[in-house]
């Protein structure tokens, strides 16, 4: 193509060292290049370059990344086979800030990061300063280091315990879907202890309450299998009266487990949402029941309820804890009541759901070894209301079978 074709011409006089008349210093080496295509791209050059007979320019920054930097500005992209490690490529983006070069963006060093990221260099590149201001490199990294937690555990406990608050949530997030034995929870528990400096885990239990575990983005909810296929961000309900008569039901995709949630009447004649069930994925960490958090699944449900045009739903958010192979229902009363919905009455429902896999794990700890978990804790008067009556239901019933 053409356009490829003027790309190489401009890129050869960069690489080649034609015609150049201007030179960018850099840890004492030279780098070659010319005014009118750094001007065009950068408008740090542009204004230094306004100082007649300015001819060289010496930048403090590393000579490779400014190097990259400028071969980047001749529309050479980022080059694959260059020698820059994932935090050179952050560096390139501070750089880049610094020159005000618009062009650059995130995906263009994702392939610098990403596939160059190691056990031993992803705690620098977390600590980068320049990964705070890309969250999708920010969940990326995040992920690799979750994923390989148990491995960096073995020999860099001490150097995990660097990780920066605002990013632990997400690391655990990945984390806690690794964890498949007692063993390894109460690791992962004594460790999360240590970076918060809380000397209980109850405590650490409702501190991750105040974590940021989801996305900005609303969750799917589908049909359960036998009804009609059906996803997207809203449950629309068309003539509510008719409908309830099937109390209808929908699932809440999350990452680790698929939330049935169905509409019916409490006992005011008021509509609620009742929570049934959280059955995990297998498509989201270890099959089956192998990880540890399907034992206590957990998460923050916000709802957003359109009724007759209103926004009529203005509640907190609340929480949901189900315990492993045991009855219990929670539900959700709306505003909305049975005596006044008429034939054509439709609901649009909403919701933000963030699953919580480090409550779960908390929760799966003390149930491992819930004699001392009684005797050490003091479950009764620090564990919050659900949580507790999870797990004196479970252990209850797991009694029973035994």
């Amino acid at each position: 193509m053409s356009y490829e074709k003027l790309q190489l011409n401009l890129l050869s006089f960069f690489e080649k060292g034609l015609l150049c008349d201007v030179t960018i210093i850099a840890q004492g080496r030279e780098i070659r290049a010319h005014k009118m295509v750094l001007a065009a791209q950068s408008e740090f050059f542009a204004e230094q370059f306004k100082q007649e007979g300015r001819s060289s320019i010496e930048v403090p920054q590393k000579h490779k990344v400014v190097k990259a930097l400028i071969r980047f500005m001749y529309f050479g992209g980022v080059s694959a086979s260059s020698d820059l490690g994932p935090d050179d490529g952050l560096d390139m983006m501070l750089l880049a800030e610094d020159f005000k070069i618009s062009a650059l963006d995130a995906a263009d060093i994702a392939p610098l990061i990403l596939p160059r990221l190691t056990i031993q260099n992803s705690l620098q590149v977390l600590s980068h300063e320049g990964l705070q201001r890309h969250p999708s490199l920010q969940a990326s990294v995040c992920d690799f280091v979750g994923e390989n937690f148990l491995t960096m555990m073995q020999a860099m406990e001490e150097q995990l315990l660097q990780i920066p608050k605002n990013y632990l949530a997400f690391v655990l997030r990945s984390a806690c879907r690794n964890i498949i034995t007692d063993m390894d929870a109460e690791r992962l528990v004594r460790f999360c202890l240590a970076h918060t400096q809380l000397d209980s885990a109850c405590d650490l239990l409702r501190e991750t309450k105040q974590w940021n575990w989801g996305s900005e983005e609303a969750s799917l909810l589908r049909a359960p299998p036998k009804e009609e296929p059906f996803e997207g961000t809203e449950w629309l309900i068309e003539g509510v009266r008719a409908t309830m008569e099937s109390t209808p039901a929908r699932i809440v995709l999350g990452t680790y487990f698929d939330w049935c949630i169905r509409l019916d009447y409490g006992a005011e004649g008021k509509l609620r949402i009742v929570y049934e069930s959280a059955t995990p994925r297998e498509d989201a960490g270890k099959p089956g029941g192998a990880r540890c958090i399907n034992r206590f699944p957990a998460a923050m449900f916000a709802w957003r309820v359109l009724y007759r045009g209103q926004d009529v739903f203005n509640e907190k958010p609340v929480f949901i804890c189900f315990p492993e192979n045991v009855s219990l229902h929670w539900s959700t009363t709306l505003p909305v009541s049975a005596a006044e919905l008429s034939d054509d009455d439709d609901l649009r429902i909403m919701v933000n759901m963030a699953e919580n896999p480090m409550l779960s794990l908390v929760l799966y700890y003390f149930s491992a070894d819930l004699k001392t978990t009684v005797f050490s804790e003091d479950i009764l008067n620090r564990l919050p209301h659900i949580e507790y009556r999870c797990l004196s239901s479970y252990s209850l019933v797991k009694t029973h079978v035994q």
